[in-house]
């Protein structure tokens, strides 16, 4: 007998492939092995990991803070004018503003990129 809710093959899945586990050290694998999520800071905001958190200078963090904030006042605007009909599309990044800005931010200025 099927659950209540089935979704495809979830029945067929393992389960483990949904359980994570994190990592303070930074480690790169060429296997298929699960990859542990990297962090050095908890849930609560502590940092785990001694020494990250004075690697970035405080006038860099502070241009990354300003602009997840105004992407996300960006966002805002775009998504309510989506909603009125005033353009075509947009895709919201809220709440994954610090991904694209910390991951921007490990480029040089003179880096390329081909999207």
């Amino acid at each position: 007998m099927l659950p209540a809710r089935c979704f495809g093959a979830m029945d067929q899945t393992d389960p483990k492939m949904f359980e994570h586990s994190f990592t303070t050290e930074m480690e790169f694998k060429d296997s298929f092995e699960k990859i542990k999520c990297f962090r050095i800071m908890d849930a609560e905001g502590n940092i785990v990991k001694k020494g990250y958190d004075t690697t970035i200078p405080n006038e860099d963090l502070l241009k990354m803070y300003d602009a997840m904030v105004t992407m996300n006042e960006v966002d805002q605007v775009y998504n309510a004018a989506q909603r009125q009909s005033r353009i075509s599309f947009y895709m919201q990044q809220l709440g994954e503003e610090a991904s694209g800005i910390g991951t921007a931010a490990a480029l040089n200025p003179r880096d390329l990129i081909f999207p």
